[in-house]
């Protein structure tokens, strides 16, 4: 356990460093820091408090950086107009009042002070390369953040974060975490004896009211798991500094309510009830790592496990690549259509998500390798390119916090081994149902010729989009895809007369053996392992459009049926060197609309052709987007005009 607060003695005279910073620093402020920093307002233009000096010329020198802080650079770049951010000026005194790291940016938003953080980490940490280090001005401008972030909590321990009286589990949660820093800083550097026990006193009531049961975020299903998680990280974390153990004594019952309400039976961490590609991976899972690392709790190894079964299934490598797609039409709350590993510490936010991989190998699959994470950083230390700030609304102190203590993961022989290891390379036959806590269901099927998905089931996030969402093929890669953007670019039928798109709404679906919907039910529990020809019919909420998606070996048939005139929309995915062809032979010019009458459309890719056939002539349209995706693939759009029912198969096969 710590030592109780004992106040410091007399501070040391000034150094030299610091004698000079302070004196030159009002001077120095007029063009406030270097080229491409972000302004400060400064308020007082430091009358009342004295000015952070701006960072002097020819700084940072990368090659004073530790490999694992290099991360800190771009931090070390808006560390002066971040502390001249704070008033010094009645009203708000002590509010960064700069527009940092979240919006709205008014004086009640406890997110935008986590900053404190990282104006005492520079304060408290000694490096050649931080001229920060015990600056007197860096000090009273922390001190006065620190007055008014704790000024915002409210008595019962909780943080506002978009109205003065609210009560959040976000600011809180993350907030524990953040002043938990400063403490430790603080200490460390034996300043602000009153504001640490300030600050003591918050953690204590924060975290109490973090794993209080009797709040509305523990209500069963628990909901935003990530925030939740985060709370409970920041618990254990302030439980450390402050050298208290009771303070997180609760922490491994509130992960037991976690697991059993918090993660759905498909494997995904509630967003709010529904997946989220960005928060489960990017703020949940790295948040367990961070969890792990305090509480080695078992529960926290079986949350990670359920999550990379069902990551396993939504992300979809590339042939030969280690990058692919997310199956956006799951995610709730993000759009994310793609999956790319971070080597470039400055985009990894996932990083301590690694301190989980030797528990849970299978994560090794999603993580850059330790060899390319190396090269990325010995890259980094020799660019003769100016570090670039960190810029204002992409500051969040969390990528600092975790990517010096993230290990650098598995090797690219043992990453390549994981990727091999995903299901959908492993088996070319399967079919899974995961259920959803609300009533939904994630089916992906595997044949030979393919690897496609769908949900189905009602719809809680307007962004998620149902039923059929992919192709993808083995050699080919992904063909189409959609994304759960607010554009025309998700698989759906949309029906004009009544103005329905079979993915904008709650679909309910049966399971039928063979070719057609008029087969044997197959019921939910059964459709897992069911490896024959199996149809799927899902119908809107409004019964205007069914859908009968039957799955073969080769390839999937969808019929449509619907009370008049209406679109089929696909969302494919096209490369740079992919030729697109109507099957009357009007060319698709990959950057330009092309507008036909035609029964079909094939794209060819390398030696296979991916052919869409809807039988008989009809108006076809096929729309560039301008989105692009890993460098050298884009969305087109192909609509298909029909009233009342259309048939299309979808297959891909060798080009003759």
């Amino acid at each position: 356990m710590h030592e109780p607060e004992k106040r410091p003695p007399m501070p040391p005279p000034l150094s030299r460093r610091h004698f000079l910073m302070g004196a030159s620093a009002a001077a120095a402020m007029v063009a406030i820091g270097n080229a491409g920093a972000p302004a400060a307002m400064a308020t007082s233009q430091g009358t009342v408090l004295p000015l952070v000096a701006p960072l002097p010329a020819g700084r940072p020198v990368r090659s004073q950086f530790a490999s694992n802080e290099q991360v800190l650079a771009a931090y070390l770049m808006i560390l002066a107009p971040l502390a001249n951010s704070v008033r010094d000026i009645a009203p708000n005194y002590g509010w960064m009042e700069d527009g940092w790291q979240r919006n709205p940016n008014e004086p009640y938003n406890a997110r935008i002070m986590e900053h404190v953080a990282t104006l005492s980490w520079f304060y408290a940490n000694d490096r050649t390369w931080n001229p920060y280090y015990r600056d007197p001005a860096l000090l009273g401008r922390l001190d006065a953040a620190l007055g008014h972030y704790l000024s915002l909590q409210h008595a019962d321990g909780s943080y506002p974060e978009y109205s003065p009286t609210e009560h959040h589990l976000s600011p809180t949660g993350f907030g524990t975490v953040a002043l938990s820093a400063v403490l430790r800083d603080l200490r460390a550097a034996g300043e602000l004896y009153d504001r640490r026990l300030q600050i003591r006193d918050a953690l204590r009531k924060s975290s109490a009211w973090l794993v209080d049961t009797s709040r509305p975020h523990w209500n069963r299903p628990v909901q935003f798991a990530n925030q939740v998680l985060a709370g409970l990280s920041g618990v254990a974390e302030a439980a450390h500094i402050l050298g208290e153990p009771a303070v997180s004594a609760s922490v491994p019952d509130r992960l037991q309510i976690l697991l059993e309400d918090g993660q759905a039976p498909a494997g995904f961490f509630h967003e709010p009830v529904a997946p989220d590609a960005g928060y489960n991976f990017e703020v949940m899972l790295p948040d367990l790592g961070a969890l792990y690392k305090r509480l080695p709790d078992p529960a926290i190894i079986q949350l990670a496990e359920r999550f990379a079964e069902w990551w396993g299934y939504i992300v979809v490598m590339e042939p030969g690549r280690n990058e692919g797609f997310i199956l956006s039409a799951t995610s709730a709350r993000n759009i994310v259509p793609t999956f790319e590993t971070t080597p470039e510490d400055d985009l990894d936010r996932s990083a301590l998500a690694r301190t989980l991989v030797p528990h849970v190998p299978a994560l090794g699959a999603f993580f850059a390798s330790s060899e390319e994470k190396t090269q990325a950083r010995d890259a980094w230390r020799t660019s003769s390119a100016p570090v670039s700030p960190r810029q204002k609304q992409d500051s969040s102190p969390r990528l600092y916090m975790h990517v010096p203590q993230a290990p650098l993961g598995v090797t690219s022989a043992q990453r390549n081994a994981r990727v091999a290891e995903q299901r959908y390379r492993q088996e070319n036959t399967f079919t899974e149902l995961r259920k959803g806590t609300l009533d939904q269901q994630y089916v992906f099927v595997r044949r030979p010729g393919y690897y496609t998905a769908a949900v189905y089931g009602v719809r809680p996030n307007a962004l998620q989009r149902m039923g059929t969402n992919s192709f993808w093929h083995p050699t080919a890669g992904m063909l189409a895809l959609t994304v759960n953007s607010t554009g025309p670019d998700d698989w759906t039928t949309v029906a004009d007369t009544v103005g329905t798109a079979s993915s904008r709404g709650p679909v309910t679906a049966t399971h039928h053996a063979g070719a057609s919907a008029s087969g044997a039910v197959i019921s939910p529990d059964a459709l897992t392992g069911y490896t024959g020809v199996f149809t799927t019919k899902y119908v809107t909420a409004d019964g205007a459009v069914r859908t009968d998606v039957t799955h073969r070996a080769d390839g999937i048939r969808r019929v449509l049926t619907t009370p008049g005139a209406s679109r089929e929309r696909i969302p494919l995915i096209v490369g740079t060197e992919d030729q697109v062809v109507f099957a009357n032979g009007t060319a698709a010019p990959y950057g330009q609309e092309t507008i036909t009458v035609a029964k079909g459309l094939t794209l060819t890719r390398g030696g296979l052709r991916f052919t869409i056939d809807w039988g008989a002539d009809r108006e076809a349209k096929y729309a560039p987007m301008d989105r692009s995706y890993l460098g050298n693939r884009t969305h087109r759009i192909l609509t298909i005009s029909f009233s009342g029912t259309l048939s299309v198969d979808l297959r891909v096969t060798p080009v003759s």
